[in-house]
């Protein structure tokens, strides 16, 4: 009996964990270059319709639809229902402000008010020949992306994730302002990997919030001391990602062994803001009610993210993470992106992100400013 609940619960951690098909794109194929605040609008535009085309193409109101399109069998409708209802309002918002750098007789600068215009909009549309293999790609990617949301919002909140909070305590990054973005990085520090990150962001004169793993951060006190580190994250920003890389929800001493990481952290003053709190980023975005109310409790707050980079993903090559990346940056408009400082990919993409800051089209969040 024990070997089969083992089982059981290897098969649900694994389907939550990551789904079977991931969205990548060349945005070679988008025809044009993106140098200019208008130029990224358009782009924006002609993604988010792409998307809108793609949501109405599958019937998210019926369960069976669901499970064909997912292969998720066990399927919460009411948290489908609500992650459309909030994924509909969110593309209408990003629609009309991807429009207000919109010339008169520019495409897609047709007034949307609603989801049903906007529908109606994506139905329309029709791209011309300069547009079709981007437009088949960008379908493609959308399918796989949709597909991504939904399983996520299938399981939710059986097996949490970054697709919806808990509670409005939660930080996901929706809120943001328009065009603004906050750099995060995963599951360091790693000696071979982090210093390239930290260094590569302040060559930038950026920075970011780095959630580490407390047995890594203990390990790396130990081997380099407190000044070194302290060090490593100068002009930065560290939060909790648990003491081990384990579903919280599954650990029975979650509170013991947050308590030990956050002690770290804030012992050795590395959260990079003069205030006592921490924020915490749950590994697999999976938490529970009662952790929520127990960082709450001590001033700490839950971060989460909307832009998964997917660059711990071997199968994606490095091009591959920064055109999604990219392409979720033009839907979603604003947000948190979710890097990992142990893996080398992310080094290259954000250099390469950085171009749209410098060209005045986005903007970093300061993760040293921040209120909680």
């Amino acid at each position: 009996m024990r070997f089969i609940s083992c089982i059981l619960f290897f098969s649900i951690t694994i389907h939550a964990y990551g789904p079977e098909r991931i969205a990548t794109f060349d945005r070679t194929l988008w025809p044009y270059s993106i140098h200019s605040k208008s130029s990224f609008d358009n782009a924006s535009r002609n993604e988010i319709i792409s998307y809108v085309r793609k949501i109405n193409s599958i019937n998210l109101s019926d369960t069976s639809s669901i499970v064909a399109f997912t292969s998720v069998k066990n399927v919460n409708l009411p948290s489908v229902t609500k992650w459309l209802s909030f994924t509909q309002n969110n593309l209408v918002h990003n629609f009309k402000q991807a429009q207000k750098s919109c010339a008169d007789k520019k495409e897609l600068c047709q007034n949307v008010n609603n989801w049903q215009e906007l529908s109606n909009l994506s139905l329309q549309y029709k791209p011309d020949q300069k547009l079709s293999s981007w437009y088949n790609a960008s379908q493609t990617f959308f399918s796989y992306y949709l597909y991504e949301q939904v399983r996520l919002a299938t399981l939710f909140p059986r097996i949490t994730s970054e697709i919806d909070t808990l509670d409005e305590r939660e930080l996901q990054g929706f809120d943001y302002p328009d065009g603004q973005f906050l750099l995060t990085f995963d599951d360091g520090p790693k000696y071979s990997q982090t210093p390239q990150v930290t260094d590569q962001l302040r060559k930038l004169n950026i920075n970011g919030i780095f959630f580490v793993l407390g047995e890594n951060l203990e390990g790396a006190l130990k081997t380099h001391g407190a000044n070194e580190i302290k060090q490593l994250y100068s002009d930065m920003c560290v939060g909790s990602h648990g003491y081990v890389h384990t579903p919280h929800p599954k650990l029975e001493n979650w509170s013991q062994l947050y308590d030990k990481t956050r002690s770290m952290i804030t012992d050795n003053q590395l959260q990079g803001t003069s205030k006592n709190y921490v924020w915490f980023r749950p590994p697999y975005g999976q938490r529970q009610q009662a952790l929520v109310d127990r960082l709450w409790s001590l001033g700490d707050r839950v971060m989460l993210w909307n832009i998964d980079s997917q660059d711990w993903n071997q199968k994606l090559t490095t091009k591959q993470v920064q055109d999604r990346t990219i392409t979720l940056m033009l839907l979603h408009r604003k947000g948190i992106i979710l890097f990992h400082d142990v893996h080398p990919k992310a080094v290259e993409v954000v250099k390469n992100l950085d171009t749209l800051h410098r060209d005045h089209i986005t903007s970093w969040v300061n993760c040293t400013k921040m209120e909680k």
